[in-house]
Formats: structure tokens, sequence, C-alpha cells
């Protein structure tokens, strides 16, 4: 099977997140993928809010199924963070850097945010749902005044690019970033920016 599928398309759900949870624990593959048009109740880490207005952003949900032991499933989030930052990066969005642990900025401001839920078990990682969210066709009086980074988004940094071909690119670099040697793959996302271990505000 393509991976990337099986796919569940969504007009609206919850969180990405929990759909693709649940199809992990019934039984989905490796690579399935869960993708919404809107989520009314989307997240980040400890549960902060990720704001997903109807068909601007992406908000995708990708199932994976490692065969690492569970120590490992921290790295996750640098295989995640990095594959979104790489389809950024292929969608022309400029000035692109890592903020600790797994947000993407672009020219000082959020334009993704990554979360990563492993579960557990028998020592090894059992399956994760890693749910990314990038900032597709936002424009500048969309976004709430209340968030903690300022944000931008594709088109107002000027790449301009559908929801569909941001998903088709994040999908390629998901797959990429899964299957390249995790030391380099770790290398590059410190030479992003990102700095392990640094206190949270």
């Amino acid at each position: 099977m393509e991976w990337g599928y099986p796919r569940r398309w969504l007009a609206e759900t919850a969180s990405t997140n929990d759909v693709a949870r649940d199809w992990a624990l019934a039984g989905a593959p490796d690579g399935a993928l869960v993708v919404a048009t809107h989520q009314t109740r989307g997240r980040g880490r400890r549960e902060r809010t990720w704001d997903s207005p109807a068909g601007t952003g992406l908000y995708a949900s990708f199932v994976l199924r490692p065969d690492w032991p569970a120590d490992q499933a921290p790295n996750l989030a640098i295989v995640a963070g990095m594959a979104a930052f790489r389809a950024l990066e292929r969608a022309g969005v400029a000035n692109l850097r890592i903020k600790w642990p797994n947000d993407v900025l672009a020219n000082g401001k959020k334009i993704c945010g990554v979360l990563v839920e492993p579960r557990l078990g028998a020592g090894r990682i059992d399956f994760a749902v890693v749910g990314i969210g990038i900032n597709v066709g936002q424009g500048a009086g969309d976004f709430p005044p209340d968030l903690r980074l300022p944000a931008t988004s594709c088109r107002l940094e000027n790449a301009p690019i559908s929801v569909d071909g941001m998903l088709e690119l994040l999908v390629q670099s998901l797959y990429d970033a899964v299957r390249a040697p995790f030391g380099a793959l770790r290398a590059t996302w410190i030479a992003a920016g990102a700095k392990e271990q640094e206190p949270e505000l």
C-alpha cells in the first residue's frame, strides 16, 4: 500500500489526533492519515489551543508504527518537526527556523505546530500519532489576537500554495524523514535552530 494511505477526509472534527488514535487502536497501518478541513478543538502541546479555521490551514494526523524502543519516543518530535520544516521549505517559505521542540517559525512568526502522541507497550513504541498543523492561506486578520506567538501563513510569506498541495509536500517529507538516518536528521534539526532541553515559557 502506498505510504500516506489509507486516508480519512473530514469536513469537521474535534481533533484529527483523536480520530487517528482511535483508528490506530483499531489497526490503522503505518502511514495512515486523517485530514480535516476544520477542527473545533485542535490542540498543541500541554493542551494549548491550535486555531483551526475552516479551509485555510492544513490539519493532518499520521499514524506511525516505527520499530523503536520506548525510550526513543521523544525522537519522533524531531522527525515530525523536520518533516514540516522541509515541506515548508519546498513550498517556498523563506527564513524558516525550528523553535524548540517542534514549532516552525517563518521570519520569527509561528507557521506550524507539531503534536506527537505515542502509545507505548512492552518497552516498544506500539504506535504514535503525529499531528501537524500548518497555516496555509490565512490573511493577517484571520488569527485570534491572543496567540502566544505572532502567527503567519504561507500566503503571508509570499509562498502561495493550496492546502492540498501543502499536504502532498508534507506526506513526502514525513516519509523521507522517517526513513532518514536519525543522527543526520537531528543535526539538521539543531542547525535549524532547535536546542534540546530548553526551558519552556
